[in-house]
């Protein structure tokens, strides 16, 4: 059990430093990121700490009920935590005198403990109930309580401070979705403390890892959808087969680059992408291919797969009726090959960035407004 808290333990580490380091790129251009990238850079550095110790003692301390050194992690892991969820919706609100003043129960609790700790106070050791209740009145007992209830009280701001702070405004799914997460995770690690099992506690570091790496997701998402597809480039002339052989034996590039040319003559001047039926099958034999060194092809030149492809051309074809006024409307979308308005919205928004019905509709004030010469 020991080796296994050991990987779950480098994995919170090391997952949140990669995190951590690709924010801070992105916090470069954006400040909206710096938040979270000094968070995950904190708890990478906490759980980096805690990695050191265990290898240090070489076993699984003896943790018993309501560790200090648990609380204390505890404590601040989930006031960081809290930060998150509103660094994401209003990142000009994290300035340092608030986070202060937001920190400050924390920080007089943690204070008081370690110099209690440092004065020589007698820490008393809980494995059972019935210890907490015959300790209850010392300041030791009664602090580690209210580190406990001060956790509670962040892990409440972890999955409600986005609908307290934005409750008139509408809400990314994302954000939302990730403070529940991150605070129903962050539970689990209260029942550790509370009372500590190993395995209780790998679940945990697995889970907040998982959610973390869910956080990272969202964020770099939208810079993802952001990326320009590759450009439809017209071919007037299919390379011949004779062509392809002499350039596989040449150079690999230029031989997937003349089967993707050949690929474009077929999709130009054939069209049969505005067939609902056509699929991979069809597009292998137009072009003369085998599945993979089709697939090899496309992705040569940036696509993901055969279906990113023929959605490519058909989104393209769609916005070209469109713009020429043959398609006004959304119940015409079968004539360039989508076999539902559902997939034709979501290729279009995809591909070109913003959503179809939006687009048909400033295609038409713009037609409405241009003059008859035009």
């Amino acid at each position: 059990m020991y080796t296994y808290l050991l990987i779950s333990t480098e994995l919170v580490a090391v997952s949140h430093l990669s995190m951590a380091i690709v924010l801070f790129i992105y916090a470069s251009r954006s400040v909206a990121y710096k938040a979270q990238a000094w968070v995950l850079m904190l708890i990478s550095l906490i759980y980096a700490f805690a990695l050191s110790f265990l290898v240090f003692s070489k076993d699984v301390p003896d943790v018993g009920m309501l560790n200090p050194f648990m609380l204390i992690f505890l404590l601040v892991t989930s006031f960081l935590l809290s930060i998150n969820p509103l660094g994401m919706l209003m990142p000009g609100y994290l300035q340092l005198g608030r986070m202060v003043r937001y920190a400050s129960p924390a920080i007089v609790v943690v204070s008081l403990y370690l110099l209690g700790m440092l004065a020589g106070s007698t820490v008393v050791g809980i494995d059972s109930w019935s210890d907490i209740g015959d300790h209850f009145l010392t300041s030791d007992v009664l602090l580690r309580i209210i580190a406990l209830l001060l956790s509670f009280g962040y892990i409440f701001n972890i999955i409600f401070v986005p609908h307290l702070r934005l409750r008139r405004h509408t809400l990314p799914k994302n954000v939302v979705s990730y403070a529940m997460l991150l605070g129903i995770v962050q539970l689990i690690f209260v029942i550790c403390t509370i009372r500590f099992s190993v395995p209780l506690f790998i679940v945990y570091e697995v889970l907040f890892a998982a959610v973390s790496i869910m956080l990272c997701g969202c964020i770099i998402n939208p810079l993802m959808q952001a990326q320009p597809y590759p450009e439809i480039k017209p071919v007037e002339v299919a390379p011949t087969v004779e062509e392809i052989t002499v350039a596989e034996e040449e150079d690999f590039n230029e031989a997937n680059l003349r089967r993707f040319e050949r690929v474009e003559y077929v999709m130009q001047h054939e069209k049969p992408y505005v067939s609902p039926d056509f699929n991979r099958e069809r597009l292998c034999r137009c072009a003369g291919f085998n599945r993979h060194i089709l697939l090899q092809t496309l992705r040569s030149q940036g696509y993901n797969d055969v279906h990113d492809y023929i959605s490519r051309y058909r989104v393209s074809e769609l916005r070209r009726l469109v713009e020429a006024g043959e398609i006004t409307d959304t119940r015409q979308l079968e004539r360039v090959g989508f076999r539902t308005v559902k997939t034709a919205l979501m290729a279009f928004e995809r591909y070109e960035h913003v959503p179809l019905q939006q687009f048909i509709s400033d295609v038409a004030h713009r037609r409405a407004g241009a003059s008859p010469e035009e």
